[in-house]
């Protein structure tokens, strides 16, 4: 077996970054555990997926402001209720 691990880190070697990283993913994919992955709770995970949504949604919302400046034209309350929307526009 370390014959073998050894002449696959030797033909690594020889590879571009762009094919290790196919090789990478393609080592991930045979790896994958499916129960490993049924296993662990779903609910921590949703939580953080939304921790960093709203990280990133916040960086981003700075930098459009960063980017427009302090001069944000705000809808009224009119404008985003029903009858605004629906209003009849010329």
């Amino acid at each position: 077996m370390e014959t073998l691990i050894a002449e696959i880190v030797r033909k690594l070697h020889s590879l571009s970054e762009i094919k290790i990283l196919k090789v990478l993913d393609f080592v991930d994919f045979v790896a994958w555990d499916k129960e490993y992955l049924t296993s662990r709770p779903l609910s921590n995970d949703l939580f953080q997926e939304d921790e960093e949504f709203e990280v990133i949604a916040d960086r981003l919302a700075d930098e459009f402001q960063m980017y427009v400046g302090a001069t944000i034209p705000y809808l009224s309350d009119y404008s985003v209720s029903r009858a605004g929307i629906y209003e009849e526009h010329p």
